[in-house]
Parts: structure tokens; C-alpha cells; sequence
């Protein structure tokens, strides 16, 4: 960018081509939407009125939250004190983003809980999902919709604006708003027009982005792969990305559609209908991978009614994808079908949420630990052994039990405990998974840390070196067949509908039953909180808490 004695710039663009005839049609086509988008950043203003409007709004709804909070600080709270200090920090985290931006780290001088909650809040502030949300609730508060990237910009800076307002007063009860509480943050955005007169001291104007769906690669496989990058930085488990990218696969082999602009309501239709047609087991060979349609369709033709279709919810997840995957390009300036609604296509799943993966009962639990992998162990060093018992003592998941490495195994305020967080060998789920559990008494007994001592001893960095799939860094499959064949040769049968994610469920039950409280049955199991309360301002349960109620689960031999 080179800036002129009149005061303009000159922005340079590299159009990524060396193909003079691409290059002149690209030229066009930049040169005519950078007009359209200086136009809307120099008439399409956020207007006062609109800004304060939506100011207004937010510090309500959030006052309106922080009056509840403060009533069950004053009526139900254990430790009253506590609550004001994550007040204060919360409030600290508000004032130091609204003062300085959205990527200024907090002082070195800081506390760590202050610098744990801007943390948070920036990681909800930069997400797609948020911006997302405060454009949606911009317009329907507003009626007015957010199309250029300043308007966007100036939206949220004006959330944040209002949000530090409405925690000014937190610990003090004091509220009070007024058209004053508005008036410095809306001046400058809306006040005065956007594109303003050069100066000696004023800065470059920040760059508009003219991304033009030409500038991007429109292909299904590249706008996964660009999706998949972003998702990675925000710690997405690798198995989660891997099903984008096995969608995109299957949607293309089915629809033959490999341009993202192509795709039309009916293509989705058609996809759906031939979801109902796939082979369940679709997906689990090798071979799978390079069959077509007419392949897979005279393979299913050939298999039993009850092993055709795929599953309500699978095939609403393959919907779900698609709309992510729109939209994704659609946010990335590429022109999909506005009349594109795969989420439209959902079914109605006829079966419950809790139903969905059985639970073992306390004797079907009881049996499995029954089978010779326990009674008649000689040797306690080895994943088929702890994998299963680790999770019937803390609900964790196979994958985060086969790829603990030995580093994990931490002692926190005087208990040992197992850390589940991203390692070198395998990622978590997503951020709620990440926690610190007490570990059971009988693990211990049974000789648990002796065995961590063992492989430590060994120089394996892997807890269960033996559960990873060396050709795919997949931990955790090795674990459920095993778990698998105990089940059968133990429960036969009845235990057609129970795996290792079973014990999971038997141990949020047993939780529940047992009288545990909801947020700490969550902090064990690694579920989000249940609203924005609980997953912004609620403290985490202390290791004491957490060791009380894993020490209600039924002892299994």
C-alpha cells in the first residue's frame, strides 16, 4: 500500500494468475465490486438511532443477568466472597477489551483469573459463531441487516462497548442508562462518516475486503480444507475434521458436484434420498473409498432391508455439514444458491437423545469386570486392562483414555488425578472437555499409578503405547473392539446395544443418582454448561468436590 500527496492509496492485489486473459477478467470484476464496496462503506452508515438502540438492548439483557446473579450471590451462594471476586475480574476483562481491542493482551501484571477470563472472551468475540450471532441480533433488534466487513466492526465494537457499560456497576448494584451512556461510543462510529478527511496524524484507513468468489477456490475439497484450517487453531478434534472431509468425498461421489456454486436445493434433496439407500456399513472399507454411485447402489441392492439406510441422525449430521460448509463459502465471498437450505431436509429423530446409546445397569457393569481380563490378570500393563476401568471410575471417553500419555498423571491440591487435555499424541473433543479428574480409590489400589511409575521407568511417553494405530495416529479404536468381544462374551445378547461409550453414560447416571450436583456431574463428564451463566461466570468444582462424588461410583470387583 503506497499512500499519494493527495491523500489517497494505492492498494496493490496479487490476482494469483499469470494468465493475461484470466488476469484482464479478474481485473473487471475487482474493479467493479470495489466500487459497489466503497459505495456501501460510505452510505450503508450504522445510524445513530440504530446504534443506540442496540446499545440500549444488550445492556439490558446483560444487567437483567447480572441482576440474577447477584440474587443468588446474596440468597444461594456457598462462598459469597468468591462470586464478587469473579465479578470483579469479569468486570476487569470487559474494561481492558473495551479500552484496548480485541487482540491486546492483558497487563504482565495482571491477576490469572483477569487474564483467563479476556481469554475467554476473545475467543468468544473472534469466533465466526459469535460474529455470527451479533449480526443475527443487530438486525432483528434494529431491522437493519450488516453486509460490509466495517459495519460488522463497528457492531461488535459497539457490543463490547455496551457490555463493559452494563458491568461497570456489578458489584456495586448501582444501574442506571441514559442516552449519555451511548453517546461516546456511537459518536465516533456513526457520528461522522466513515471514510474521513486525511490529516498529518491520521492513520491508513484499514483495507475493505473485496474478496471476490473468483479469488478463492470455489471446489468443495478447498473450502473444507480452509474451514478445517481455521477450526484446527481452535482446537477442534482431529476425528471431527476428518468427517468434513469424508462428507465432501461422499457427497461428490454420490451427486458428482465438486463446485460449491453448483450446488441447488434438489442436489441436496437427492443426496438425502440416496443416504436412505447406503449401505449402513458404508464407509468402514478401504474399498469404500473408490467406489461410485452405481457401485454403491447395486452393493446395497444386494444386502438385507435391515442393513440398508443410514440412521436418522446420520443422515441429518451429513445435512449439517453441508450447511456449514455453504455458509462457510458463503462468508468467504464465494456466490452459493441463496435458495440452498440443506438444514431444511432434516427428519425428526424418533428416538431420545438419552436412548439413543444404552447405559449399563449396575450387574451389566458388574459382569463385564467379570471376564477374564480381570479375574484372571497376571500382568496390570496394559490399556485393555486400565482403559475399562478408567472409565467406569471417571466417564471418560476411549480416545481420551487410550491416548493418555504418562506426563498426564499429575498430582493437584495434595490428590492424584488425571489431566485430559490436547498432547502430542491425540487432541480432545472440544474445550469443555478439557479437565483434571481425581482418580478413584480403587484404581489405586488396584495398582494404577505403579503402572504409570512402570512406563515412566520405560521412557514410553504413551500411557498404553499399544492402543495407537500406527498408520492412522488413531487412539482409542483398538479399545472399543476390544471392549466389543468382552461385552459379547459376557452379556451376549443383551448387550447388543451397549460399547465402551456405555460406561459413560452409566457413570453421568450413577452421578445423578447418587445426588451429586449438576455442575460438578459436568466438570467430571466434560459437558459445557447449560447456559451462558454456567459456561461464562460459574467457577469450576474444586478437586475435593470432584474426589467426594467420584467416590460414590459402585467399586466394580
Amino acid at each position: 500500500m503506497r499512500r499519494q500527496s493527495t491523500g489517497f492509496f494505492d492498494l496493490k492485489l496479487s490476482l494469483h494468475t499469470t494468465n493475461p486473459h484470466i488476469a484482464a477478467i479478474l481485473g473487471r470484476k475487482l474493479s467493479s465490486e470495489s466500487d459497489t464496496v466503497m459505495r456501501n462503506a460510505v452510505h450503508n452508515l450504522i445510524s445513530e438511532e440504530d446504534a443506540r438502540h442496540w446499545m440500549a438492548e444488550i445492556i439490558r439483557r446483560e444487567r437483567a443477568k447480572l441482576d440474577m446473579l447477584e440474587m443468588l450471590r446474596r440468597t444461594d451462594s456457598r462462598d459469597p466472597e468468591s462470586d464478587l471476586r469473579h465479578n470483579a475480574s469479569m468486570q476487569a476483562a470487559w474494561a481492558h477489551i473495551a479500552r484496548h481491542g480485541m487482540h491486546a493482551n492483558a497487563a504482565a501484571n495482571s491477576e490469572e483469573l483477569v487474564v483467563n477470563d479476556i481469554e475467554l472472551l476473545l475467543r468468544d468475540l473472534t469466533s465466526d459463531a459469535r460474529r455470527n450471532i451479533i449480526r443475527r441480533e443487530f438486525a432483528e433488534i434494529t431491522g437493519e441487516d450488516v453486509y460490509s466487513t466495517r459495519e460488522t466492526l463497528a457492531v461488535i465494537d459497539l457490543y463490547i462497548q455496551a457490555k463493559n457499560e452494563a458491568w461497570k456497576t456489578a458489584n456495586t448494584g448501582e444501574w442506571s442508562f441514559t442516552d449519555d451512556s451511548t453517546a461516546v461510543c456511537t459518536a465516533e462510529l456513526t457520528g461522522q462518516p466513515i471514510i474521513e478527511t486525511p490529516s498529518a496524524t491520521a492513520q491508513p484507513p484499514e483495507s475493505v475486503d473485496t474478496t471476490d468468489d473468483s479469488a478463492l477456490d470455489p471446489a468443495l475439497h478447498a473450502v473444507v480444507e480452509r474451514m478445517n484450517a481455521l477450526k484446527r487453531t481452535e482446537g477442534v478434534e482431529e476425528k471431527t475434521l476428518r468427517q468434513y472431509a469424508s462428507f465432501v468425498a461422499l457427497f461428490t461421489t454420490l451427486t458428482g458436484i465438486t463446485d460449491v456454486r453448483n450446488i441447488r436445493q434438489s442436489h441436496a434433496s437427492a443426496f438425502r434420498a440416496d443416504l436412505y439407500q447406503l449401505p449402513k456399513s458404508w464407509g468402514k472399507s478401504p474399498k469404500d473409498a473408490n467406489a461410485n454411485r452405481d457401485q454403491i447402489m447395486a452393493r446395497a441392492a444386494t444386502l438385507p432391508p435391515e442393513k440398508v439406510g443410514l440412521s436418522i441422525g446420520t443422515i441429518n449430521r451429513h445435512l449439517e455439514h453441508l450447511a456449514q460448509i455453504v455458509a462457510w463459502a458463503s462468508d468467504e465471498g464465494i456466490n452459493v444458491d441463496p435458495k440452498l437450505n440443506p438444514t431444511k431436509l432434516r427428519r425428526k429423530d424418533q428416538v431420545r437423545d438419552r436412548d439413543r446409546r444404552s447405559a449399563f445397569s449396575q450387574d451389566e457393569l458388574l459382569r463385564t469386570f467379570q471376564h477374564p481380563t480381570w479375574t484372571e490378570a497376571t500382568k496390570k500393563n496394559d490399556g485393555t486392562y486400565w482403559g475399562p476401568l478408567i472409565a467406569a471410575y471417571t466417564g471418560a471417553r476411549r480416545g481420551e483414555i487410550a491416548g493418555l500419555m504418562t506426563n498426564d498423571i499429575v498430582e493437584v491440591d495434595g490428590l492424584m488425578c488425571i489431566s485430559i487435555d490436547n498432547n502430542a499424541l491425540r487432541r480432545i473433543k472440544n474445550l469443555p472437555s478439557k479437565r483434571v479428574l481425581p482418580i478413584h480409590s480403587h484404581l489405586l489400589e488396584l495398582g494404577f499409578l505403579e503402572h504409570v511409575a512402570s512406563m515412566r521407568k520405560r521412557g514410553s511417553p504413551a500411557l498404553f503405547p499399544e492402543q495407537g494405530e500406527t498408520a492412522s495416529s488413531v487412539w482409542g479404536r483398538k479399545l472399543g473392539r476390544a471392549m466389543r468381544d468382552i461385552i459379547d462374551e459376557q452379556l451376549g445378547e443383551t448387550g447388543a446395544g451397549l460399547t465402551f461409550h456405555s460406561y459413560r453414560h452409566f457413570v453421568q447416571n450413577a452421578l445423578d443418582r447418587n445426588g451429586v450436583e449438576d455442575k460438578v456431574v459436568r466438570d467430571i463428564i466434560g459437558h459445557e454448561g447449560k447456559d451462558v451463566h454456567e459456561r461464562a461466570y460459574r467457577k469450576q468444582s474444586t478437586m475435593a468436590e470432584m474426589k467426594t462424588a467420584i467416590e460414590t461410583l459402585t467399586r466394580v470387583m
